[in-house]
């Protein structure tokens, strides 16, 4: 389908379409050609101005401008029935003439002919100019825009607890486990509450406490801010004496293993006792050496006045 103007068809009196047919179909039919005309630039991309200009298109009375010369310029392929694109341009006195011309968005990648004459006011053919070309070239292909990445998370990934032992050599660095202040020692008996002050974890991890060698869970505890956690706990009944292995597992990642003697639990007389498994033992002796001194001094007492009854007799 061909692209013409009004102005065409107003400054020649016939259709732009009908003449630019004529020029890329039926050229021998016209008079003897004047000097070819400039295509400049000779490829171009679509939007891309072009430049056909020429010479030797001279009016008989340019006074008149009703009766001046036109230059009608087409551009399409040889063979279509209609040119892809025409316009017309009016000469200047000299005869000399240019014209602006493009390629819309979607025209096909190519070689075109470009076709020119010049024509009286009225469309009669003055000269026909030798074929020139001009090459549209395919669009650049839209570079495609990279996927942005999300920037990686700076928090500690979670980590399932398994309470299995994995060795001393894969505990956390910066964890310990002192024995001093409120926390229990290496060693503890059954029945007795066990309390274990650990460093070194995450802020606010949540630590998982497994006894071994029987897994045993004996629960969770969350560190403060600064990492310390504290753990307490009874040691189960019917967990076996000897060397155990406590196991903690933080949901950031992080591991700590240590050792734990259970002993066997203190003998109690009766139920009073077992309630002061604390204190109960450390009473018993002072309260014996008293009775026992009460006793002594009685009988020193007794001796001392046999004695003087003894001499009053005497």
């Amino acid at each position: 389908m061909s692209r013409t103007t009004a102005r065409a068809a107003a400054v020649t009196g016939l259709t732009a379409t009908t003449a630019a047919a004529g020029l890329l179909l039926a050229p021998a039919a016209f008079a003897a050609a004047p000097s070819a005309p400039v295509v400049a630039p000779g490829t171009v991309a679509a939007e891309q101005t072009f430049t056909v200009s020429g010479a030797d298109c001279v009016s008989e009375n340019y006074a008149d401008e009703t009766t001046r010369n036109v230059v009608a310029v087409a551009v399409g392929d040889a063979e279509a029935e209609e040119p892809l694109f025409a316009d017309v341009t009016e000469p200047g006195e000299d005869g000399k003439w240019s014209i602006e011309l493009a390629f819309e968005p979607g025209d096909p990648a190519g070689e075109y002919v470009v076709a020119a004459a010049c024509l009286l006011y009225n469309g009669g053919l003055v000269s026909e100019y030798p074929l020139g070309s001009v090459v549209l070239t395919a669009p650049a292909a839209t570079p495609s825009t990279p996927t942005e990445t999300a920037a990686p998370t700076t928090s500690a990934p979670e980590t399932k607890p398994t309470g299995a032992i994995r060795g001393s050599q894969a505990n956390t660095s910066g964890v310990t486990s002192p024995d001093g202040g409120s926390a229990t020692g290496d060693s503890t008996p059954l029945g007795r509450k066990v309390v274990k002050v650990l460093t070194g974890f995450k802020p606010h991890e949540v630590v998982t406490v497994t006894l071994h060698s029987t897994p045993q869970t004996l629960g969770t505890f969350t560190a403060d801010a600064n990492g310390t956690v504290t753990v307490q706990f009874t040691v189960p009944a019917g967990t076996p004496t000897g060397e155990h292995t406590l196991v903690y597992e933080g949901n950031m990642g992080t591991y700590f293993q240590e050792s734990l003697t259970v002993t066997a639990a203190a003998a109690t007389s009766n139920a009073s006792s077992s309630n002061l498994a604390y204190t109960g033992a450390d009473v018993a002796l002072p309260l014996g050496l008293g009775v026992g001194a009460l006793a002594l001094g009685g009988g020193l007492v007794f001796a001392a006045r046999r004695r003087s009854a003894e001499g009053s007799q005497a």
